[in-house]
C-alpha cells in the first residue's frame, strides 16, 4: 500500500526543501543529517499536515514549509531518542552515535533543533497568525519532551508499578502531541474553525496512540527486514510498553518476577528476549495492546466523520487504518 499518493508531489517538495535547507549549513555540523533523513520513514507527520489543511478547504502549498518543520523535530527525537535508548539501528541502519560517537550525534540534534526554530519563526505569515502557530508548536513539542522525561524517569526509577493510565498520559506526550500538532496545525493553515481543528487534533492524538501500541507491538513480532529496527529491543531497554503493563497487571507472581527480572537485566540474549515474548503472550497482552489500538483507530475516524466528504478525507481515514495494519 502506498501510504498517502495524495501527496505524494507535495512530500517530494518538502524533501527537496530540507535537503536545501541543510545544505546551506556547515557540513561540519549538519553534514551527517542530510544522509539520515534520506534514509526515508513514513513521512506520515507532513502527509497528515497537508491532508489536514486540505480536507478543510485549504490549500497545500500553505503548509509545506510547517509541515517539513514538524517532520524536522521529528527527527531531532529519533536521534536523541536512540541515544537515550542506546538503539543500534534507525531505518535499517547504524543510528548516528554508534556512527559518529554520542556527542557528535548529540550536536548534530541539538542544531537540527535550533535549524527548525529558525524556519518557524521565519514562516511568512500573518503575525497574529505565526504567534498562534508558534505557541502551538511550542506546547507541542512541550509535551512530547515531558512524555519521553516521564519513561526515562520510570527506567531510572526502577518502576515497574506503572498503571495504564500512566502509560496513557506518556505516549499523549510522546507520541500522540506531534502526530496530534501535524493535523490541527494543517487545519489552522486551511483556515478552519475552532471545532474543526479540535476535531483533527484529537483525531491526530488517538491514532498518534495507536501508532505508538502497534510500533511497540511490532518490536516483538515483527520482521527486522520489515521493521528496520532491532526486533526486541524494547524489551533489552526494559520499556514499559502497554503490552508489558498489561502483563504485570494480569500475571502470576512467578511469570510477574520473571518479567521484572529479564526487563532490568537489559539482556540482549536471544533466550531471554524469546521468554519475555513468551510470558507476554501467555498473558494475552500482545492481543490486548492490538486491540486497542483498533479502538482508538475506529474512535479517531468518526472524530472527522462531520468533515467534507473528499480525497482529502478518505486519505486521513486510510493513514488511520494503515497505522494498525502496517508491518513497519
Amino acid at each position: 500500500m502506498e501510504l498517502h499518493p495524495r501527496v505524494k508531489s507535495s512530500l517530494s517538495e518538502i524533501e527537496r526543501m530540507m535537503e536545501e535547507d541543510l545544505s546551506k549549513e556547515d557540513p561540519s555540523v549538519y553534514g551527517m543529517l542530510a544522509p539520515f533523513l534520506k534514509r526515508g520513514g513514513k513521512r506520515i507527520r507532513p502527509a497528515l499536515c497537508l491532508l489536514s489543511c486540505g480536507a478543510v478547504g485549504g490549500k497545500y502549498e500553505d503548509a509545506l514549509k510547517p509541515a517539513a518543520i514538524i517532520e524536522l523535530f521529528h527527527n531531532f527525537t529519533l536521534i536523541h531518542d536512540d541515544i537515550e535508548d542506546d538503539s543500534r539501528f534507525r531505518r535499517g541502519e547504524p543510528t548516528l552515535h554508534v556512527s559518529y560517537g554520542i556527542p557528535i550525534a548529540l550536536n548534530s540534534g541539538d542544531a537540527l533543533y535550533t535549524l527548525l526554530w529558525n524556519k518557524l519563526v521565519s514562516l511568512d505569515i500573518k503575525p497574529s497568525g505565526l504567534v498562534k502557530l508558534e505557541q502551538l508548536y511550542a506546547a507541542s513539542f512541550k509535551r512530547v519532551a515531558e512524555g519521553q522525561g516521564l519513561e526515562l524517569a520510570w527506567i531510572k526509577q526502577g518502576r515497574f508499578d506503572v498503571s495504564e493510565e500512566e502509560y496513557v498520559k506518556m505516549i499523549d506526550g510522546k507520541t500522540s502531541a506531534l502526530i496530534g500538532l501535524s493535523c490541527e496545525a494543517g487545519g489552522m493553515l486551511g483556515g478552519a474553525g475552532k471545532r474543526a481543528r479540535s476535531a483533527l487534533r484529537d483525531y491526530g492524538e488517538k491514532i498518534g496512540a495507536a501508532f505508538q501500541i502497534q510500533d511497540d507491538v511490532l518490536n516483538i513480532t515483527g520482521d527486522f527486514e520489515k521493521y528496520k529496527k532491532e526486533i526486541g529491543g524494547d524489551i533489552s531497554e526494559g520499556k514499559r510498553t502497554l503490552m508489558v503493563v498489561h502483563c504485570l497487571a494480569k500475571a502470576d507472581e512467578k511469570d510477574k518476577q520473571r518479567l521484572i527480572s529479564i526487563l532490568s537485566s537489559h539482556s540482549k540474549e536471544k533466550a531471554d528476549i524469546d521468554e519475555a515474548i513468551a510470558i507476554l503472550k501467555k498473558h494475552g497482552s500482545i492481543d490486548y495492546a492490538r486491540k486497542k489500538a483498533e479502538k482508538l483507530v475506529k474512535d479517531a475516524k468518526k472524530r472527522i466523520g462531520s468533515l467534507k466528504e473528499g480525497d482529502d478525507k478518505a486519505n486521513l481515514l486510510a493513514i488511520a487504518d494503515y497505522v494498525v495494519n502496517r508491518e513497519m
